[in-house]
């Protein structure tokens, strides 16, 4: 069925036609001026473990001569939209031409114009004309804070007008070199991601390598196909599309989904400043596009913008036909083919690295055009990437049970091979168990009690009686009613067996279980059962989940430090509402193997979160009942933060806390860490002539550190293809005795105690605990779980 056919017929409606939105410099938001570092530091560098020399993906920028230039402030009369414009008309001013930068708001110059302001008049190809007016607004010296947003400036000009790149977001891609893999319908375009910062080392530019993920077919035949799934289920095709990023390939903008409009369609006419025209004509004639499917319904963008001051939403209505799928669906990320051919191109290893790393300064320094600009504006490139030097920490030891240990793999950093021995450190008491499925999976449901009695003992843990319940079908509510009738103080947990992925039927057994009838859940999907060869593995992998869920202790490191609470906080976003959900997570005892779990809701899309001088509260008292005492140390890691937010982060969620521990009878020590992983950095270690990734345990905190804070990257674990993607750890209290040493070692030690994987993870173990919490809450529950569940893991 063709969707365009489905899509109720309207009368023509004002909207606004697609348009060039404003642009926001890389680097421009930067916090030279705002100090995040500790006041009560001498020294941020850690000393302990072993030295490794290595390079990163960064290049020098010298500063060659310092001569200062001139910022001004642009008008335009009449206002200009499009910014690919206001640039043309700038570059038509004739005593600037060859001697300005222009980002599309903001003018900067190695002339000073006579006087404080000048206005110029110009005329555009349509013979219409514009007056510009400057203002100067400042001097700006080089070496200055405001000349790193300059120097950013000058890396896009180059990018843009000398490499060929265009501009996707804010990175920069090479379409004309794009990648097809046809036999998934999928399309990558080569770029690069940059920005220049200043460091402790100097000014750097920071280089990595991207792709952009294009899908060859369209949005249009992306609803067709969920409407001839859905039987023409409109509610299910927004449902899908709602989300996502769509691409328009005549100007190379990207726009995430917000609605579809069924009620209008291209042939609807809309109110230019020109006059009125539709979308079919606006096309035609704007870009050389028919239109070919006149009865579509149209996507929805909304966009935000500052108009004097004030900040207004508009609609963008695009064509479906026109715009295409960026980026991987769930059911791409889980094929196994799709993925292995795209780690081909996208996962390269250090030696690739580099090597794509300096082709980027050597086309640089191939155009005549690129070097000039940079001289012209005193900056000297370096031709090769950063050394750097790390520290390699001792592998650790994990604990199992009755006080022995068991060596990680100083490779890998992993323990796979400890699920041979009996070491949980304590089994929860799992007496009596039901397995729910449909009658079908009667056989498999009885074949998974029997490999769970062959795999939990082997483990440590103590696993009492299955009981198999079948249902007449597979549908949510049967699931429901065959768990309401289970009431018994024997039942510990309940295990669904059921037959694919289906979100409803999935959440509806989880809100059941967190909320209405609290007992812990394990939902199994009978295929990962079915592979005979694998059974007994994925049994003991759900074994140790049962296990945790109920309270059990699998394994731990050994730290040192006693009464100190490691607190783990994230945010998600809820998405079955304009709210988002922020999951808080306290470890309840020295080794890290009892929890205590609260969530908080914040208004839509919120990042911070306003109650947590409640959970903290909540959190210490719990950890009171428990101990009989206080904490002596607190640890806090919150992840899903960035750079534009720490000023926030320091001045509500820190201060919450502080309230909150300033009611305790006893003085508390505060270490709290903003950690951020998806990062640009990147680490290559020296190994002869080869570039290799840094082993587990490696810490960087000298020359590409900021000196305005206590920062660190840690490389927390060993990655089988690629280059490993290290984790940075942005300290903004420290009141505490210990030493930097101790932060660092801390947070290698709590990457490897995060109970669904028998080696390290990236964050620290609660941060990962904090973001289950919310994903579940936020993606299935989308209210608060049952506070009778807050001792236990249920979310894993």
């Amino acid at each position: 069925m063709n969707i365009g056919a489905a899509a109720a017929a309207a009368p023509p409606a004002g909207g606004a036609a697609p348009r060039q939105g404003g642009i926001r410099e890389r680097g421009v938001r930067n916090f030279q001026n705002v100090v995040f570092r500790p006041e009560n530091l001498e020294s941020t560098i850690g000393t302990s473990g072993r030295q490794v020399n290595m390079l990163s993906n960064y290049f020098s920028l010298s500063i060659q001569e310092a001569k200062p230039f001139y910022q001004y402030h642009v008008d335009f009369s009449p206002p200009m939209d499009n910014v690919k414009l206001r640039k043309a008309l700038i570059h038509n001013i004739e005593v600037l031409r060859g001697r300005h930068l222009f980002d599309g708001n903001i003018l900067y110059t190695s002339l000073k114009l006579e006087g404080d302001t000048a206005e110029f008049n110009v005329r555009t190809r349509r013979d219409e004309d514009v007056r510009i007016g400057l203002r100067l607004t400042q001097e700006v010296a080089q070496g200055s804070d405001q000349f790193i947003q300059v120097a950013n400036i000058i890396m896009n000009e180059i990018a843009s007008r000398h490499m060929g790149l265009e501009r996707i977001k804010r990175d920069y891609f090479n379409p004309k070199k794009s990648i097809q893999i046809p036999q998934h319908k999928i399309e990558l375009y080569p770029g690069y991601e940059f920005s220049v910062r200043r460091y402790a080392s100097g000014v750097l530019l920071g280089l990595d390598i991207k792709h952009k993920i294009i899908r060859t077919d369209t949005a249009l035949e992306f609803m067709n196909a969920i409407m001839q799934r859905s039987r023409g289920n409109q509610s299910e095709i927004t449902k899908e599309l709602v989300g996502s990023i769509v691409m328009t390939k005549y100007n190379n903008k990207t726009y995430r989904v917000d609605d579809v409009d069924f009620s209008k369609k291209p042939s609807d006419v809309v109110q230019l400043k020109s006059g009125p025209v539709s979308y079919i004509d606006y096309y035609q004639n704007n870009y050389q596009i028919t239109i070919r499917d006149t009865n579509q319904p149209l996507l929805i963008h909304r966009s935000k913008t500052k108009i004097q001051g004030e900040t207004v939403e508009r609609q963008i209505h695009l064509v479906p036909e026109v715009c295409y799928m960026t980026g991987l669906t769930d059911n791409m990320r889980s094929d196994f083919r799709i993925m292995q051919d795209l780690a081909q191109y996208t996962r390269q290893d250090p030696d690739k690295r580099n090597k794509a790393l300096l082709g980027f300064r050597e086309t640089i320094a191939e155009s005549n055009d690129a070097t000039n600009l940079l001289n012209r504006w005193g900056l000297n490139m370096s031709n090769t990437i950063l050394e750097v030097s790390g520290r390699q920490q001792e592998p650790e030891k994990m604990l199992i049970a009755n006080g022995r240990t068991y060596p990680c793999d100083p490779r890998k950093a992993s323990f796979d091979n400890i699920t041979r021995e009996r070491f949980c450190i304590t089994s929860a008491d799992i007496q009596f168990y039901n397995v729910v499925c449909t009658s079908k999976d009667q056989n498999l449901a009885n074949e998974f009690i029997d490999a769970m009695n062959k795999v939990a003992g082997g483990c440590g843990v103590n696993i009492g009686k299955g009981n198999v319940v079948s249902i007449n079908s597979d549908r949510a509510e049967d699931y429901i009613r065959a768990i309401r009738s289970m009431e018994s103080e024997s039942l510990k947990i309940i295990v669904a067996l059921v037959p694919n992925n289906k979100k409803d039927r999935y959440d509806a057994i989880k809100k059941h279980c967190c909320i209405d009838q609290p007992i812990p859940s394990q939902v199994i999907v009978t295929k990962t059962l079915m592979k005979k060869q694998r059974v007994l593995s994925v049994v003991t992998k759900v074994a140790l989940q049962m296990n945790a869920k109920l309270g059990g202790e699998l394994w731990s490191v050994h730290i040192p430090m006693k009464k100190v609470m490691y607190v783990g906080i994230d945010t998600y976003h809820d998405s079955g509402s304009q709210r988002s959900v922020g999951g808080f997570v306290a470890s309840m005892n020295d080794i890290c193997t009892r929890y205590y779990s609260k969530t908080t809701w914040q208004p839509s899309k919120q990042e911070l979160i306003s109650q947590l001088d409640v959970c903290m509260t909540d959190a210490l008292k719990q950890y009171h009942e428990k101990n009989q005492c206080y904490p002596e140390r607190i640890f806090i890691f919150r992840d899903g933060v960035g750079d534009g937010q720490l000023l926030a982060v320091k001045e509500q969620e820190l201060r919450d806390i502080k309230t909150a521990l300033s009611r305790l009878p006893n003085k508390v020590e505060l270490i709290f860490t903003v950690v951020t992983k998806r990062i640009q950095q990147r680490f290559f270690l020296k190994a002869g002539s080869r570039l290799m990734n840094p082993g587990p345990g490696t810490i960087v905190d000298t020359k590409i550190s900021r000196d305005e804070l206590f920062d660190f990257f840690l490389v927390p674990q060993s990655v089988g293809q690629g280059t490993v993607t290290p984790t940075h750890y942005n300290v903004l209290e420290f009141s505490t005795t210990l030493k930097p040493d101790h932060l660092q070692k801390i947070a290698y030690k709590l990457c490897h105690i995060y109970f669904n994987w028998t080696g390290t993870i990236r964050v620290p173990a609660m941060c990962q605990y904090a973001h289950k919490l919310a994903f579940l809450v936020g993606q299935s529950l989308h209210r608060d779980p049952s506070p009778r569940l807050a001792n236990l893991l249920y979310y894993l």
